[in-house]
């Protein structure tokens, strides 16, 4: 069983579309929608969601009114100004209230554990946050792991441990040829969470200069983990001395052009509908996706 990746130095070079694709085209494969802060594979694939799981992705702090007295230690030390003042309602007949206690703003708060820490009364305990949730699902292309993160929760270069954890073991109950990944953009945590210890790394680029350039860092970061790469051209027809540009350095960085894909509006019709666009058009784009999966089988 082999794990493929698909990854691109920077968003917007049809990373998801050529996944999408590819997903499709494999017979045998289990796959893993890993770009957990922006998924987007299940519009294309429609997955069915046969379970769910809560994900935490830290810890918060939670006070606890009956067992703090209001000395504000708290508050003194944290470094997130995640600690407020709070007054308890005034009792019937009174207009001003009695005491103090702390107050934890969870969205402030960063998990530290200091306050829980300094506390003299112990009236501040840490708990799991839920950041998010991971789902197994159905899609006529096979098994499909994936997640989504909440709003401005982090950790997930964790999530993405999770979903790929479970992915291959899926792929091994299943006694499945390949787990397929839809990896995030960029370089940060969630890309190396990606790509460790993969067999291989696809990266889609676009002949722009933003393009070559993240390409190129995405490569080094590859190559830190000794990830064996291959590179396909996405829009490929859009700049043809960017696009020769990407075959030169391929070429002499011994890396695989898996393929070149020419650009074309139907691809946007082919999102717009939903559908991978191997299974929307049959012409030289599909041609070439379908060239692209043919030369990341033999490789």
């Amino acid at each position: 069983m082999k794990q493929i990746v698909v990854i691109s130095g920077k968003g917007g070079t049809g990373k998801t579309v050529f996944a999408g694709s590819i997903a499709a085209l494999a017979e045998s494969a289990v796959i893993a929608d890993c770009d957990v802060d922006a998924s987007n594979l299940h519009f294309l694939l429609h997955p069915e969601v046969l379970e769910e799981h809560a994900f935490s992705g830290g810890e918060e702090a939670v006070v606890d009114p009956d067992q703090c007295t209001g000395c504000m230690q708290c508050k003194e030390v944290c470094r997130f100004q995640a600690v407020e003042i709070q007054f308890p309602p005034p009792p019937k007949g009174r207009e001003i209230p009695e005491g103090r206690k702390a107050r934890i703003d969870p969205i402030m708060c960063e998990g530290c554990g200091v306050c829980a820490e300094i506390c003299p009364e112990k009236a501040i305990r840490m708990e799991p946050r839920d950041a998010g949730s991971w789902y197994v699902s159905e899609t006529k292309a096979g098994t499909m792991v994936h997640a989504a993160l909440k709003a401005g929760e982090e950790n997930s270069g964790k999530l993405v441990a999770q979903v790929r954890k479970k992915a291959k073991a899926v792929a091994e109950e299943e006694n499945k040829e390949y787990v397929l990944i839809d990896g995030p953009p960029g370089t940060g945590c969630a890309v190396i969470s990606s790509l460790s210890g993969v067999d291989m790394a696809v990266i889609v680029t676009e002949p722009s200069f933003s393009g070559i350039h993240d390409m190129k860092r995405v490569l080094e970061l590859a190559d830190h983990f000794s990830i064996k790469t291959g590179v396909v051209i996405n829009k490929a027809t859009v700049n043809g001395e960017n696009t020769k540009e990407i075959r030169t350095f391929c070429r002499e960085r011994n890396i695989p052009l898996f393929g070149e894909i020419p650009y074309s509006k139907r691809v946007v019709e082919a999102v717009s509908e939903c559908v991978p666009y191997v299974e929307y058009a049959d012409d030289e784009v599909s041609s070439a996706l379908k060239d692209s999966w043919r030369n990341i089988c033999k490789t």
